[in-house]
């Protein structure tokens, strides 16, 4: 078979395929292969009718060697990522994840959009198997780019408060590091606030004080970020029990503790200590 011919044989596996000839097409790959037994292509067609075929192992071992010939081209990744995520195999879920990565990588210079795609699929498998870290770096990835692109300060609120979403309640599972993503989350969420205040920024307020209140290294910001709630809602009873809580824990009976006391049973007597 010449290069022509190769050609030829590899534009017949294509045509095979859109029209659903899939055996056809594996002949047409395996005629290839005699003669150019790393033609990429051939393997990445054998991929595709093979999973059509529902052969998913034959189809994995086609889509594997095309990207080990051609790690930088996208078409086996891609391959492999449709391949796993449409079976439930659990070796192919345990692979999922490598895929999606590289993906990543090759998305961030040519499609944003599949990046963003990519992105959000790789931060749901580390979520489920409680990786907070790689969550959190992962959106901050995300965040980042969209920020490139010029990204609406409402959507990018709205990406800050879903970062918030998945990890507040994970605080105390968390390293150093990826508990300072969560607080940056916070912090840029509530600073892209339209109003305030508003049922919205109160809400996040709240949720990033319990956060603080969790973390023993972080209460100075806690308590300061008490403060600034107090001002901007002083009816409000929760930032008082939070820091009266601190103050009892710590054992600090100071002016200041007492003001907070004070107030505190001021506003309802049954939440004195």
């Amino acid at each position: 078979m010449s290069n022509k011919e190769v050609k030829s044989a590899l534009k017949s596996a294509r045509e095979a395929i859109k029209n659903k000839e899939f055996k056809e097409a594996l002949k047409h790959c395996k005629g290839v292969l005699k003669l150019e037994k790393n033609n990429y292509n051939a393997w990445v067609f054998i991929g595709v009718a093979a999973a059509e075929l529902e052969q998913p192992e034959q189809s994995q071992i086609a889509y594997k060697k095309a990207t080990e010939l051609e790690p930088e081209q996208l078409l086996a990744w891609q391959g492999l990522a449709n391949l796993y995520e449409k079976s439930n195999k659990m070796d192919f879920k345990a692979d999922l994840q490598r895929v999606f990565q590289k993906l990543l990588t090759l998305y961030e210079s040519s499609d944003k959009s599949k990046w963003y795609e990519v992105g959000r699929k790789l931060v749901e498998i580390y979520h489920k198997e409680k990786n907070h870290l790689e969550v959190g770096r992962v959106w901050h990835r995300l965040v980042r780019l969209k920020v490139e692109e010029g990204v609406e300060v409402q959507e990018l609120r709205q990406l800050w408060v879903r970062l918030t979403q998945l990890l507040k309640d994970s605080v105390e599972e968390q390293d150093n590091e990826t508990q300072q993503l969560l607080i940056i989350a916070f912090e840029n969420a509530m600073s892209l606030m339209n109003k305030i205040p508003s049922e919205d920024h109160q809400k996040l307020s709240n949720e990033y004080i319990q956060c603080l209140s969790r973390l023993p290294h972080e209460q100075m910001k806690m308590r300061e970020s008490c403060k600034t709630m107090q001002s901007l809602y002083p009816t409000l009873m929760f930032p008082l029990e939070i820091l009266s809580l601190h103050f009892i824990h710590t054992g600090v009976y100071s002016e200041e503790a007492l003001q907070c006391f004070t107030r505190l049973v001021e506003m309802d007597s049954s939440s004195g200590p």
